[in-house]
């Protein structure tokens, strides 16, 4: 009888380790973001300076898209040395928002901060515009070429269309890579933030070069 109940009890144990096992994964990191924390306060400060000098007319920034497999909060990585065409994910690291939603409001803060509009309208605001800007996000990864060897990798196109008549104005296409140092999310998170905001400086440079050469009806 007694070694049935110490079996049991053992059985107990065991069964208790083995779902505590199951429960237990990675721990989550904080997630990860492109946007600086005071990017809104230094947009509404530079807006309200510069606001008498805006030569451009009101520009509406669409929502920003992108392919199915940026929708979500993975933090997205491939390793080209074996399988360049799928894209993978870490398991215990994620963005604070989707690719496309942080690079809107990366995009948003740069437009509104240069001061070169009358207004930057976001996507829910109200008010007429007389431009629309539309971002597509194509590639948001972290590319390994070899297992300690990354770079991030942000590409799109942008379009600038007249908000009246429809008409496209302008299109271009931009990609940015920087290296991954060091080569983990760590790291890439800090070289995704670099060319993500070198991808937004020239979409925002070209769309204000597109509106100047331009005259919406």
């Amino acid at each position: 009888m007694k070694c049935r109940y110490f079996w049991r009890i053992g059985a107990l144990l065991s069964a208790a380790l083995l779902l505590s096992a199951c429960a237990t994964t990675s721990p989550w990191r904080v997630p990860y973001s492109i946007v600086p924390a005071t990017a809104a306060e230094s947009s509404a400060a530079t807006t309200r300076q510069d606001q008498a000098v805006a030569a451009l007319p009101v520009l509406r920034l669409t929502p920003v898209t992108a392919p199915e497999w940026l929708q979500g909060h993975d933090f997205h990585y491939r390793l080209l040395y074996r399988s360049p065409q799928q894209a993978l994910y870490y398991p215990d690291a994620r963005w604070v928002a989707t690719p496309a939603q942080m690079m809107g409001d990366l995009l948003q803060g740069r437009l509104t901060e240069s001061g070169r509009w009358q207004a930057v309208l976001s996507p829910t605001s109200t008010g007429n515009a007389k431009l629309l800007l539309q971002v597509r996000l194509n590639d948001f990864v972290l590319d390994f070429s070899a297992p300690r060897q990354g770079v991030a990798q942000v590409a799109g196109e942008a379009t600038l269309v007249d908000a009246q008549s429809y008409q496209v104005l302008g299109q271009q296409r931009f990609a940015f890579q920087a290296p991954a140092i060091p080569a983990n999310p760590d790291g890439g998170a800090l070289a995704m933030t670099r060319v993500s905001s070198a991808f937004v400086k020239a979409v925002s440079h070209w769309a204000e070069q597109v509106a100047r050469h331009s005259s919406p009806k």
